[in-house]
Parts: C-alpha cells; sequence; structure tokens
C-alpha cells in the first residue's frame, strides 16, 4: 500500500476509534445517573463471571458478602445495573482494540510524523491507566475524586486521538491546517480555555450531585439544586460567558476564506451548546431527572472534542511538517 491509501486506512481506523471512545464516555455517564457503578462489585470479571449474570438464581446465596467492597456488603442484584456497567466495560475494551491497530498503523508513518506515533501508543498507555482508574473507581466505592480523574483520563484520550485523525488526514490528501488571524488564533484560545473550565466546573458540580445521590438515597431530588451550594451558580453563569465566546467564534470564523468544514464545526459548536443548555433547564428546573444527566455531559464532551479539532486545524502559523 502506498502512503495515500496507508492515511485513509489510519484515519478511517481512528474514526472509528474516536467514535468507540465517545460511546465509553456515553456509556459511563449513563452508569453514573443510573447508580449502576457497582453493577459488578468486582473488576475486571463481573461477580466472578466474564459473562455477567442474567438473573439472581445465578448467583450464591451469600453474593452481597462475597463481592463485598471496602469491607461493606453490597446492595441488591440489578441485571439492569449490571448489564449497563458490563457494556461500558465491553465498549473500553473494543476501544482499546482499536487503539491498538491505530498504533500499529502509526508506524508507517514514523518518518514523516513521529509526534503522531508516539502519541497514539502514550494513549494506548494512557487508555490502560483509564481501564485501570476503573478498577479504583470500584475499589473506592465511586469515590467522586477518582470518577473525575477516570473522566479526565479519557477526555484526554479523546484529545490525542482527533489530534492524530487530523494530522494523518492531512497527509491522505482530505484537507490541510489553515492559518487565521493572530486575533482568532487568540479567540480560538481563549474559547477552548474557557469552556474547559466550564467543563471543570461541571464536574464539581457532578461531584456534588453524587454526594447527594448517596445522602438522599436517591430521593428527594427536587430538593438537590438548592443542596448544591454556590458552585452550582457558578457553573450556570459561566454557561452564559462559554456561549458568548462561541458565538463570537462563529462569527470571526464566518468571516473568513476557511474551508468550508470548519465553518460547519463552529456552528455545530454553537448548536451542541444551545442544546446543551436545554438539557441545563431540564436538570435544574425538573429535579435532576436521571436521563437528562448523561446527555447534558455527553453534548459537553462533544463540544470539547469540537473545539479540539478546531484547536488542531487552525492557527495563526501556517502547518510546517
Amino acid at each position: 500500500m502506498d502512503e495515500k491509501s496507508l492515511a485513509k486506512l489510519f484515519v478511517l481506523t481512528a474514526g472509528i476509534t474516536l467514535v468507540l471512545l465517545y460511546l465509553v464516555i456515553l456509556a459511563g455517564s449513563v452508569v453514573r445517573a443510573t447508580g449502576s457503578g457497582m453493577g459488578c462489585p468486582d473488576w475486571p470479571k463481573c461477580f466472578g463471571r466474564y459473562i455477567p449474570p442474567t438473573s439472581i438464581g445465578q448467583l450464591p446465596a451469600d453474593y452481597k458478602v462475597r463481592f463485598k467492597v471496602e469491607g461493606r456488603s453490597i446492595g441488591d442484584f440489578s441485571v439492569t445495573q449490571t448489564w449497563t456497567e458490563y457494556v461500558n466495560r465491553l465498549t473500553g475494551a473494543l476501544s482499546g482494540f482499536s487503539m491498538f491497530v491505530m498504533g500499529v498503523v502509526s508506524f508507517f508513518f514514523w518518518k514523516r510524523v513521529k509526534r503522531v506515533t508516539l502519541l497514539i501508543w502514550f494513549a494506548m498507555i494512557l487508555l490502560g491507566f483509564v481501564g485501570w482508574m476503573g478498577k479504583v473507581v470500584v475499589a473506592t466505592n465511586l469515590r467522586p475524586l477518582m470518577i473525575t480523574m477516570h473522566v479526565a483520563s479519557a477526555l484526554s484520550v479523546v484529545a490525542i486521538t482527533i489530534y492524530a485523525f487530523f494530522r494523518i488526514r492531512h497527509i491522505a490528501g482530505a484537507g490541510n491546517r489553515q492559518a487565521v488571524p493572530a486575533r482568532v488564533a487568540r479567540l480560538l484560545l481563549g474559547v477552548f480555555l474557557v469552556t474547559l473550565t466550564q467543563v471543570a466546573i461541571g464536574t464539581q458540580v457532578r461531584q456534588r450531585v453524587d454526594v447527594i445521590y448517596e445522602a438522599m438515597n436517591n430521593t428527594h431530588r427536587e430538593t438537590w439544586i438548592r443542596q448544591i451550594g454556590a458552585i452550582f451558580s457558578v457553573h450556570w453563569l459561566m454557561a452564559f460567558v462559554v456561549v458568548i465566546f462561541n458565538v463570537l467564534l462563529l462569527i470571526e470564523l464566518r468571516s473568513l476564506p476557511l474551508a468550508p468544514l470548519y465553518k460547519k464545526l463552529a456552528a455545530l459548536i454553537v448548536a451542541l451548546l444551545t442544546a446543551e443548555y436545554l438539557f441545563g433547564m431540564v436538570l435544574s428546573n425538573f429535579g435532576i431527572p436521571a436521563f437528562a444527566q448523561p446527555i447534558h455531559f455527553f453534548l459537553a464532551t462533544l463540544v470539547f472534542g469540537l473545539q479540539f479539532a478546531l484547536m488542531v486545524n487552525l492557527s495563526a502559523e501556517p502547518l510546517v511538517e
């Protein structure tokens, strides 16, 4: 295969990996929203099995004690929670295999872009760390700080995959990095940092919700917003700042002679932020319904990925190989 064909193969594999990584993020968010994190109390197996049980009859009578976590007996068996957690782990394994294929193909571009190969193999190590963090999350009985580290590591893997996707895509002849005025490059960086700050604040809000979830035993959800504290108000106000900054970026990019793809990405970011804001209102005004939590978080990760894609493809200086 020639270099361009290999580049197309890499881009295809990277695209599949990216989809799988986002499925992992979505599945993980559903796990948290439904309280399914302890659906499989052990790791990497689930109730000591590679294929989880489908009924309580498949478990030993003393399963609550046998699979206790941190010295505490687990709750009642729930087939829904068990399989929700299992799907989360399965998509994680598939994304790891797909990234391994990316790593193998990346060696063909070693002489051209060594950084991509090094980053992909670093991402594989980081993905292994994410998997290990999954074990830690279970071992610490879903301690909020561990969950936040788990998510941050996963987003880092997403960023590396996006970077590799576009760098090799350029080699495949499917687009090039474009230069923008310095003021636009600074605005893009500022938008990304503001959004990243908002994601970090949102994580703190979610940590607080997790604490309240456990304390209230998933009851009286209509009171949770009042219990979160000042961090929720900061998160709400920052949402306006994020939207304004991204609208300004869209206006700037639409005025420049750029490839249509980048303008569409900026427009999609604003659309996703609008949807995310609406789901934020649903969470705030309707007692933090469980269905809206994973959607709100997933939209935030999509915005993160799209903004990072713009960072990779647009700069104040043209790309120098």
